[in-house]
């Protein structure tokens, strides 16, 4: 990421905008002072949602892009999102009811093109659950306004299997990690709508009678590896004999985190 560029466009923005940076600070929840830095192309001065925050302020969005092994990334996301698609068919299943699923359902419908990662439908209730998958949770605005659409399409895309939902309800599923955990807590207002979670999700989904804005359920990957193999970014290294007998806390074996 290139700070100085950063820098200019926040103060090209911000004079745009006619503020001082005390007054964008105000608006980001952040003092003048790192504005200040900032505009000067010091990207340490803040952490990166503070620096989302103010991008908002100034109506842009911060974009980036990590790179790995020229393309190795791309396996690795999708590998992992295998695991989350694995594990909400799972969460599903043990709701003992029936839902009727299908994944990857694409839809091109007057030039708005996309797919759904997971539609299921209730014939009981009539209920057509739109699930979104996320490993993590990086443009929020841009995932949020997909979700309005595919929530708006839904209904339409609905008879390909059958189907005839009497209402419609979205789900983000999200990969439950620390880093997810901040950012909805940073973001408590546009997760507002997901108001059903935790254990009440749960029961939404044994009996989906009830009415809902939205559910927000988080899923954990880490338990996978027990029962299907190895976890997607992670190897498992052995030690010795003589080490494993000094390193009572973990006898079996220790995992490594790779990373790009």
């Amino acid at each position: 990421m290139n700070g100085e560029r950063v820098g200019r466009a926040i103060r090209a923005l911000r004079h745009q905008h006619d503020w001082t940076q005390a007054e964008l600070g105000g608006r980001a929840g952040c003092s003048a002072s790192i504005v200040s830095r900032l505009e000067r192309g010091n990207l340490r001065a803040c952490a990166i949602w503070t620096l989302e925050r103010i991008l908002t302020a100034l109506g842009a969005r911060l974009v980036t892009y990590v790179d790995w092994r020229g393309g190795e990334l791309d396996r690795l996301l999708d590998a992992d999102h295998a695991l989350l698609q694995e594990r909400w068919s799972i969460r599903k299943q043990q709701a003992n009811r029936p839902w009727e699923s299908r994944q990857e359902v694409t839809y091109n419908h007057y030039g708005e093109r996309g797919s759904i990662d997971d539609l299921s439908f209730d014939r009981t209730s009539g209920t057509l659950l739109v699930s979104e998958l996320k490993t993590g949770i990086y443009d929020l605005q841009r995932t949020l306004a997909k979700m309005d659409e595919k929530e708006r399409l839904a209904e339409a895309i609905a008879p390909r299997f059958g189907w005839k939902p009497r209402r419609v309800v979205t789900c983000l599923v999200i990969a439950d990690t620390r880093t997810n955990r901040r950012r909805v807590a940073s973001h408590a207002g546009l997760f507002g709508r997901f108001e059903c979670r935790g254990r009440t999700a749960n029961a939404w989904l044994r009996d989906p009678t009830a009415a809902v804005s939205g559910l927000l359920i988080l899923v954990p990957l880490s338990d996978v590896r027990v029962t299907h193999g190895r976890r997607a970014g992670r190897q498992r290294v052995r030690h010795s004999t003589a080490r494993r007998s000094v390193d009572a806390v973990d006898a079996s074996a220790h995992r490594v985190e790779i990373s790009g």
